[in-house]
């Protein structure tokens, strides 16, 4: 134990009153033999202990002084308002008597706030839904999420502006009245709920995301814990719900990737046909094919797969061919890849809110080494497999790039914090056939269990495989089609198919959103693709003639749309 904490512990103790009443009539003694050996000590000798006991209290005034100016810059530093938190027992102290802010959504929809009765106490009404993201604040455990991020503001110590300055020197004055300042997030609050209701029982994670300014407004994990006893959660290391899955999960995004893939492809004007047989494609002579999941729900049914035949990118995508993309991903090349992934940021630990003394961050991806000569580590790679690990986070900012017409915007979740561009992915036009090709994906391919009525929904499925269990099953989607307003990505961890555990998900928090007012402008009424016939259909690249039709779209935006079933 360092020795300031220990001796904290010590004057905080049972014998810690008797040890400062002792400390003080001891200097108090000090003082007054000071003072009596002045008046008593004959003339000779006393200009030279005037000037002793004169140090000795400008010593003691400095020390003073230093003290107070010390706490009074210390409360910008966290660590040392953690530290008055565990060791400082007095009851006036301002960091007890300073009643706490409140996190707000963008709505307006308390988040965590401080009991009315005891101010040391915070509740959380949406309780496990945003454990991971709002974070605890707790005597014991200590605090994490936004709860400890913007501790700062939350506690009244920020001097960010000068608001929270005036809040800081009102707080010293009149510590009865002394309040935190509030924080006001981009999250939707009932948005978040529903997501994690989707989840229910299962691992995994969701995002959900404005494409136009990178603003988060659903941030999920599960499973969950109570904020409100976050040692329960420490207890449960099989489950790992202090993780948060969406921002710190690494998984393999199986054939999300391919988004990246065609997309430079289409940026490099290399669209190519390739054979594609059932028996796969060998990246290395003797080395083990890789195949397409028919292949292996072939083998389950007991029935062969002669395979897609010759196909073309467009074909290829809306399918998600593992064999076309690991022939695709030889074509592009290593030095391709690495621009890629520059770009998209997955290398990097992502900040998605930044306070004046804390911060949120991501994991940052795990990217293996590329080189030309790995062919068998480039066909992984380019199906979004092999050493590749990303999080889901990662996976939604991709295909917010899609959305955005080929723009990158950080993520955020501050409600007050300007938006941040980090740059251009692709170009529009590349950006518009992804987009339809994402269309054609959940309108007849891969992505029919996405399929919203009323709203065109542009996606990608995506089934990774997962060392010791089930493949874990991704969706990664925007809507609506032609003006995006939200991008929802999903994860179940070993759910399987993306088609049958990730894209339902998506589905229904789409239709969440409409019912909540977040999508409405943009979407479209009628069948899905009714607009669209005749669109994708074939090999060949098209610009898209389609236009919206103004008597479909819904309104205000609160309008139920049904949903619908395919095969």
């Amino acid at each position: 134990m360092p020795l300031l904490d220990l001796i904290m512990q010590v004057l905080n103790g049972s014998h810690g009153a008797a040890i400062f009443a002792g400390l003080r009539y001891a200097f108090l003694g000090c003082m007054l033999l000071c003072v009596g050996a002045l008046l008593l000590v004959p003339r000779p000798g006393r200009k030279q202990l005037w000037l002793l006991v004169s140090g000795l209290w400008l010593a003691v005034l400095a020390v003073l002084a230093y003290q107070g100016a010390w706490q009074l810059a210390g409360f910008r530093r966290p660590e040392f308002v953690r530290f008055l938190r565990v060791h400082d027992a007095r009851p006036d102290a301002l960091h007890k008597q300073v009643r706490r802010g409140t996190i707000y959504d963008w709505r307006g929809t308390v988040l965590a706030e401080t009991h009315t009765e005891d101010p040391t106490r915070r509740l959380y009404p949406f309780g496990p839904a945003a454990c991971q993201v709002v974070g605890y604040f707790h005597p014991r455990y200590g605090a994490s999420g936004m709860e400890r991020a913007a501790d700062a503001a939350l506690s009244g110590y920020s001097f960010e502006n000068m608001a929270e300055l005036d809040r800081f020197g009102r707080n010293l004055f009149d510590r009865r009245g002394a309040v935190g300042g509030d924080v006001r997030l981009t999250l939707d609050a009932e948005l978040q709920r529903k997501a994690y209701a989707l989840l229910a029982g299962e691992k995994g994670a969701v995002v959900v995301l404005r494409p136009s300014d990178g603003a988060i407004l659903c941030l999920v994990s599960a499973p969950g814990f109570d904020p409100c006893d976050p040692g329960s959660a420490l207890q449960n290391a099989a489950d790992s719900p202090l993780l948060n899955r969406a921002v710190q999960g690494l998984y393999p995004p199986g054939s999300t990737f391919k988004i990246v893939g065609a997309g430079m492809a289409l940026e490099r004007h290399l669209t190519p046909h390739y054979r594609c047989p059932g028996e796969g494609f060998q990246p290395e002579k003797g080395g083990h094919a890789i195949r397409d999941s028919e292949y292996y729900s072939g083998l389950r049914e007991g029935r062969g797969w002669s395979g897609h035949g010759r196909i073309d990118l467009r074909y290829g995508f809306v399918h998600s061919s593992n064999v076309y993309f690991a022939q695709l991903g030889l074509a592009l090349g290593a030095a391709a890849y690495q621009q890629a992934i520059t770009a998209c940021h997955i290398d990097e630990r992502m900040v998605y809110y930044d306070g004046l003394v804390g911060s949120l961050a991501s994991q940052a991806g795990q990217v293996p080494s590329l080189s030309e000569g790995n062919r068998r580590g480039l066909s992984q790679l380019a199906i979004g497999q092999g050493k590749l690990l990303v999080t889901p986070l990662h996976v939604a900012m991709w295909t917010a790039a899609v959305a955005a017409q080929g723009e990158l915007w950080r993520p955020r979740l501050r409600a007050d914090a300007p938006p941040e561009r980090l740059g251009r992915v692709w170009s529009a036009a590349t950006a518009t056939e992804l987009r339809e090709m994402m269309r054609e994906t959940v309108r007849s391919g891969t992505g029919r269990t996405a399929n919203l009525a009323g709203v065109q929904v542009c996606g990608k499925t995506g089934t990774a495989e997962a060392a010791g269990g089930k493949d874990h099953a991704w969706f990664t989607c925007f809507a609506p089609r032609l003006h995006p307003e939200l991008v929802v990505t999903v994860l179940v961890e070993n759910g399987g198919y993306g088609s049958q555990a990730a894209a339902p998900v998506a589905r229904a928090l789409l239709q969440e959103a409409v019912d909540l007012g977040l999508l409405g402008e943009g979407t479209q009424g009628g069948a899905p693709g009714a607009d669209e016939r005749g669109q994708g259909q074939g090999s060949g690249f098209r610009k898209s003639s389609v236009t919206q039709n103004p008597a479909a779209i819904l309104g205000s935006g609160r309008r139920k749309a049904r949903f619908i079933t395919t095969s």
